[in-house]
């Protein structure tokens, strides 16, 4: 099958469908020039980093996790949500996307207008002091950080370091956030992964909670995944080609 006809096949399925689940991945987010962990210069590929960028690291040196976190800081701040993220605010706009669960922690989707996400590793937006949990929007502190104004957000209750919303290596995913994930992919009539490879668990086991269910898969993915033969449709195509023939489709701006 060629990526034409991938594409059309998935926008019919798109068409067809009333009860849209998005799962999103990495691959949405480098499309908007967010580097992704996996890649070479990932975190996972650097033992060091790794390090500092988990939860025994950060209760360690909350300095040295903020220092190794700078870069992506950087990136996210000034990053954009891309056309493919566009396309799943309009398609909930036409009451068909009930929902996006995204492995992201940058917060485009918010940014770019969905209403019902759940981030199932986090948000680098928010966060919470270690010590009395009161709530901090993060962005302030990021720009100070990089500036090198400040090394550790500090609470002003109780001067403990304020840890951002994300699930560090070691940390186990938020129960609220996975069960909300679930509870929507069993009820789905598709699912639709976009940019990921379904290889983390516990989210690469969504695709078969809503083959279970029912429901079908449509997989848009630079890459191959295990889950390509029984999808529906598994189109190789870079997210904005995919999102571009779908706003041309739907006759949408």
């Amino acid at each position: 099958m060629t990526a034409t006809a991938g594409i059309d096949q998935a926008i019919d399925l798109i068409r067809k469908s009333s009860r849209i689940v998005a799962l999103s991945g990495a691959g949405i987010s480098t499309e908007a020039g967010i580097p992704d962990f996996r890649g070479p210069e990932g975190i996972w590929e650097n033992p060091d980093l790794l390090d500092q960028m988990s939860s025994s690291g950060f209760n360690r040196n909350p300095a040295g996790f903020y220092q190794a976190s700078i870069r992506l800081f950087e990136t996210i701040a000034r990053a954009k949500p891309t056309l493919a993220h566009q396309l799943l605010v309009r398609l909930e706009k036409l009451g068909k996307m009930v929902a996006v669960v995204t492995q992201n922690i940058d917060g485009l989707h918010h940014a770019a207008g969905s209403t019902r996400v759940h981030e199932l590793h986090g948000t680098l937006r928010t966060g919470h002091c270690t010590k009395c949990g009161n709530a901090q929007e993060m962005s302030r502190f990021y720009s100070e950080i990089e500036s090198g104004r400040l090394k550790v957000p500090l609470c002003l209750s109780c001067n403990a370091p304020i840890k951002p919303d994300i699930v560090l290596f070691e940390d186990l995913l938020p129960a609220d956030a996975w069960d909300a994930s679930v509870a929507a992919v069993e009820r789905c009539d598709l699912l639709l992964v976009f940019g990921s490879s379904l290889v983390v668990y516990p989210a690469a086991e969504l695709p078969m909670i809503a083959l279970s269910g029912g429901a079908q898969l449509g997989i848009v993915n630079l890459g191959g995944t295990s889950y390509d033969g029984v999808a529906a449709v598994a189109v190789r195509a870079k997210l904005g080609e995919f999102a571009q023939a779908a706003f041309d489709a739907f006759g949408l701006e």
